[in-house]
């Protein structure tokens, strides 16, 4: 069973933003010397948004689902902040996502397996084997344990097909 961990969305508000002036509207601390960005957590969903300078906006939620959860809470904060919101597109940039293979693994063997073009291992710098699925657009870390993550899909079924072809992969050893 896969189980999404972090998604990663971003917006672009098309404009440049005054950092300290949203810091103020939203009664958050702004030190640029430390980090050119304002942070903002929210609870309901649980997220961090961070705005920059250059008018991005980059997004943490736990699931897919709250997407549709925090679109409008984000409408309200740039209410709140004074800056127009109609016809902002959110894009999902990256969803991590865990899963199982319910067995160890021989991380060698497996290099040798999966091809050595998608496979990047070094055990004396990382103990995971790290797997690109291109076809996916999916980074795939295999653990010894048989725990993989699964990182860099826009989205979900894309996780569930590049795990697939790891596990038929491994099925067919």
């Amino acid at each position: 069973m896969l189980n999404v961990v972090n998604v990663v969305i971003t917006a672009d508000l098309g404009i440049p933003l005054d950092l300290a002036d949203i810091a103020t509207k939203l009664n958050v601390p702004y030190n640029p010397k430390k980090f050119d960005g304002i942070v903002y957590r929210t609870y309901r969903p649980r997220s961090t948004t961070i705005f920059l300078k250059n008018g991005k906006v980059v997004c943490n939620l736990k699931k897919i689902e709250e997407i549709k959860k925090w679109q409008p809470v984000f409408e309200d904060i740039l209410k709140i902040v004074g800056i127009e919101h109609a016809g902002i597109e959110i894009e999902v940039q990256n969803i991590v996502t865990t899963a199982d293979l319910g067995r160890p693994l021989d991380l060698t063997h497996l290099t040798v397996q999966l091809g050595l073009e998608n496979v990047d291992y070094h055990p004396e710098s990382f103990v995971g084997l790290v797997y690109r699925v291109p076809e996916y657009n999916a980074t795939l870390m295999i653990f010894r344990t048989g725990k993989v993550n699964i990182l860099g899909t826009k989205k979900p079924g894309d996780a569930e097909h590049a795990f697939n072809k790891l596990r038929n992969i491994i099925k067919n050893d």
